[in-house]
């Protein structure tokens, strides 16, 4: 191998011919995989969707039939792989309001990987007029979905926000009830105590605790974190000691004091 080496080293000639083998070997691969792929169609779909258990808004079936969908004159499968469009078909599928990311890639054996990521609700929303929609974690406003009911907070009162004003939360009253929602989902302690946000005539946003007779007067979302720490100490020192029924409301509107009202 060294004498050969030396000799191609040595021997301009054979050197240039190697290259050139190489060159033609390299463009007339290109040529035969390129014409391979344009013979390729699709010939299966594979769906991936990345989802918590407490989310199932779609699944890998509701997925198939939004492809199916997509191009009902031409269908998906049996397509040449030269002819298709990726990055249409994701465009498509993140159109669904139950999905908030979409990947879609095509392998060489002709497999259409689809890969779904499903948007996560943190608030249900019923508006003063009779309308339900769930709000996402980025402010997005989702549906309601006939095959799922998710378990998160529930906001009522006076909303006037409809899902179709805007495709992510518009009101300040409603960023306000997503901010508490948020506060509540990162936290284990809220998120199992408070299940219900309420907006009176005040636009005060109240609490609705699973534990406790009593309803927190939350005010706006001004000093929240403060707010809540508030609240822990006095559930902590107060209602461990006297009771959790013994209050029949708690507001926290007042700068650096909790004022509780007996039943």
């Amino acid at each position: 191998m060294k004498r050969f080496i030396d000799f191609l080293k040595h021997n301009r000639l054979w050197n240039l011919i190697l290259w050139v083998i190489i060159i033609l070997f390299l463009v007339v691969s290109y040529f035969i995989i390129s014409a391979k792929e344009k013979a390729l169609r699709v010939s299966q779909i594979e769906v991936k969707i990345y989802q918590t258990a407490e989310v199932d808004f779609i699944d890998s079936n509701k997925v198939i039939e939004l492809i199916k969908n997509f191009s009902p004159e031409n269908a998906v499968l049996g397509t040449y792989l030269k002819n298709f469009q990726p990055d249409l078909l994701e465009k498509y599928l993140e159109d669904n309001p139950f999905v908030e990311n979409a990947d879609v890639s095509l392998d060489l054996s002709g497999k259409l990987i689809v890969k779904i990521k499903q948007r996560i609700p943190v608030l249900r929303i019923f508006t003063n007029n009779g309308q339900s929609y769930y709000v996402a974690k980025n402010g997005y406003k989702i549906p309601i979905s006939s095959s799922f009911t998710p378990r998160v907070i529930a906001a009522n009162g006076k909303i006037a926000e409809s899902v179709v004003d805007s495709a992510f939360a518009k009101s300040q009253i409603l960023r306000d009830l997503l901010s508490i929602a948020l506060f509540c989902e990162a936290n284990t302690f809220w998120k199992s105590q408070i299940e219900q946000l309420y907006v009176d005539n005040y636009m005060d946003i109240l609490l609705v605790p699973k534990i406790g007779g009593h309803i927190i007067v939350f005010g706006s979302v001004e000093d929240m974190e403060e707010k809540f720490n508030k609240l822990k100490v006095f559930y902590e020192k107060g209602l461990n000691n006297v009771g959790w029924d013994e209050y029949s409301k708690i507001n926290l509107k007042y700068k650096g004091q909790v004022v509780a009202e007996r039943k």
